[in-house]
């Protein structure tokens, strides 16, 4: 075979790749805009009418207003479930990291213990477990027997309960990741294992755990199936006890979208809009922190 032959069936052989390279390019893209498209639509709409109905009253009252779901043209705002959601967020977020941060030590420097297996396992299948049902026990519990009435505690262990595994797993992972040769240090210097976890491991590690505790905030704040049976859904005023029926912002959306008048639903759509903005600044937030882990 003469050169040039050579080179015209290099040729061709090249464009049949660079034509398979396109196609499956344009196919990839074709199933990434097909898969984020559900998403895209939903930012899409939430913001558009999330920005007319705040923009009916302004942003300042509609965050500290109360509703007025009577008239259409001046609906209020969602400041008391706004500060009931802020009371729930920060219950949650001190309970389950009150529980996390051990939780996950313990996986993480006892990996081997079949008692830290199992733990890890718990976690994972109450990751996957419905969170209306966790709603229902603790209603069972907190609301119906203990207490006797929807109360913001109910909510916050509630809450709890579901983001408790979300952190115990970020948590464990993070405290995994750090070189053992780090702990052997720790330990040569006579530190106990309590000192080196509690002084060395988890001030290295803070970056990810901090990513957990937010992964965990956004999930509270986002969450309103545990809230359905435990709150009450008190939206005009803020609660002045733990053991008060109070609002949350999901759940004004749950509550107020089902109803037939438009105020209610120029509510709900601000509302959403608000609930978006926060998960995501705090999932960015999130990205911003991990991108900065550093060993």
């Amino acid at each position: 075979m003469s050169n040039s032959q050579i080179l015209i069936q290099q040729d061709k052989v090249y464009r049949k790749r660079r034509i398979i390279n396109y196609i499956g390019l344009t196919v990839i893209v074709a199933l990434f805009i097909t898969a984020f498209l559900p998403l895209f639509h939903i930012v899409y709409v939430t913001t558009i009418n999330g920005v007319k109905a705040v923009s009916k009253v302004g942003l300042l009252e509609f965050l500290t207003a109360p509703p007025n779901p009577v008239d259409p043209q001046n609906p209020g705002g969602i400041g008391p479930a706004l500060v009931g959601t802020l009371i729930l967020v920060v219950l949650t977020t001190v309970f389950a990291v009150l529980l996390a941060l051990p939780a996950g030590v313990f996986i993480a420097e006892f990996r081997y213990s079949g008692m830290s297996r199992l733990t890890l396992l718990l976690a994972l299948i109450l990751m996957e477990f419905p969170t209306v049902l966790i709603g229902l026990t603790v209603y069972a519990i907190f609301v119906e027997r203990l207490i006797g009435r929807y109360n913001m505690l109910a909510g916050a262990i509630a809450l709890t309960i579901v983001v408790l595994p979300y952190m115990i797993v970020q948590i464990s992972e993070a405290l995994r990741h750090i070189p053992y040769n780090l702990r052997e240090a720790a330990f040569s210097i006579g530190l106990t294992r309590f000192k080196t976890i509690y002084r060395i491991l988890v001030p290295v590690a803070r970056r990810g755990i901090l990513v957990g505790v937010l992964i965990g905030l956004a999930k509270a704040a986002g969450e309103t199936a545990p809230l359905l049976f435990t709150i009450g859904g008190a939206y005009k005023m803020v609660p002045e006890s733990l053991l008060e029926e109070g609002g949350a912002v999901p759940l004004l959306i749950y509550h107020y979208i089902q109803q037939p008048s438009e105020a209610y639903h120029v509510l709900a759509w601000g509302a959403a809009f608000i609930l978006m903005l926060v998960v995501m600044g705090v999932m960015l937030i999130s990205r911003a922190v991990v991108k900065e882990v550093k060993l």
